[in-house]
């Protein structure tokens, strides 16, 4: 007997809500790791970079973030309305703890690369996988490549390239990663290999921005009391609002009326970062900022009305 429509409609919906990580992603994990990188055009960047905001009610713990989206500045040199927010909240702190927290809520950076597993123990060596490593480590990857290229010597060719050892210890805050060109006989990369490297803005796309950035701007809001326009919605500007900009009202009616939502912190050891301060913010009638009501609509003109508003002040 076949599924209900009904039912298949929620299995499917299910299906693409619990389906969306990949699991194409990976991380160094503690002790050696052996990595191939994947460069399918040698003339064009291989890698990419990733900015994610998690945005959580508090600084410590494990609570569930309120939305985790990607940072539009980072991952596509775009404005990012969500860092637009952070300012706007970080400017409106009424104290340290506020300021740790909208401070939490900056872009996590990292970087992606398409890779094999080599190391002991892998399961598949030979699947293509997008590997997900801090800033400073892939700093260290690019200056072992530069330092082999000062000597004609090209680690990240298909044929005769070397393999990357990244070591990893520690964990939390005091993690570290050592990179080195690996030891031993590197295995050469295949066209099939090449061939199936991941689109890195595609899988970036796919997995970081889902259309939780109005949730993300409306929590924001909230707890810095900020006011936060809707994605999307232009704000009029001070010319168009101002008295001389009024005209007949039974024609602004009309035109208004149609105008209207870690990971880990880690350190590498080539360039390692200072320790972040752990700092827990509390949640006090006291301390914590209060919540108030999101504006949900905003009045706005666009380039239509606009022109509509022009057009019957010269008939005036």
């Amino acid at each position: 007997m076949a599924l209900s429509p009904a039912l298949q409609k929620l299995v499917s919906n299910g299906a693409n809500k619990y389906s969306r990580s990949t699991g194409e992603r990976i991380k160094p994990k503690e002790g050696i790791n052996r990595y191939r990188l994947l460069v399918p055009d040698v003339n064009a960047q291989f890698w990419a970079d990733l900015g994610v905001h998690w945005i959580k009610p508090e600084v410590e713990g494990k609570g569930k973030p309120i939305a985790v989206v990607g940072c539009a500045d980072v991952c596509f040199q775009t404005p990012c309305e969500i860092d637009t927010a952070i300012d706007a909240a970080l400017s409106n702190a009424i104290d340290e703890d506020s300021k740790k927290l909208y401070q939490s809520w900056r872009a996590r950076k990292t970087v992606l690369l398409n890779v094999l597993d080599r190391s002991k123990g892998s399961t598949d060596p030979d699947k293509v996988q997008i590997l997900e490593i801090t800033t400073g480590t892939f700093g260290a990857i690019l200056g072992i490549i530069q330092q082999y290229a000062e000597e004609g010597e090209d680690i990240l060719d298909a044929a005769a390239g070397m393999d990357i050892s990244i070591s990893r210890t520690g964990k939390g805050l005091q993690t570290e990663y050592t990179v080195n060109v690996a030891p031993g006989k590197s295995q050469p990369v295949t066209k099939k290999h090449l061939a199936e490297v991941h689109n890195l803005t595609d899988h970036i796309n796919k997995e970081f921005f889902r259309g939780d950035e109005q949730k993300a701007l409306n929590f924001i809001a909230q707890v810095a009391q900020v006011s936060i326009p809707r994605l999307g919605v232009k704000t009029p500007t001070a010319a168009l609002t101002s008295r001389a900009a009024q005209v007949d009202p039974e024609v602004d009616a009309d035109a208004l009326a149609d105008a209207a939502d870690l990971e880990e912190l880690e350190t590498v050891e080539e360039a390692p970062a200072p320790a972040p301060v752990k700092a827990a913010v509390k949640t006090t009638a006291s301390s914590a900022p209060a919540k108030v009501e999101v504006e949900e609509d905003a009045v706005v003109l666009d380039d239509n009305d606009i022109d509509d508003v022009l057009a019957d002040l010269d008939s005036i």
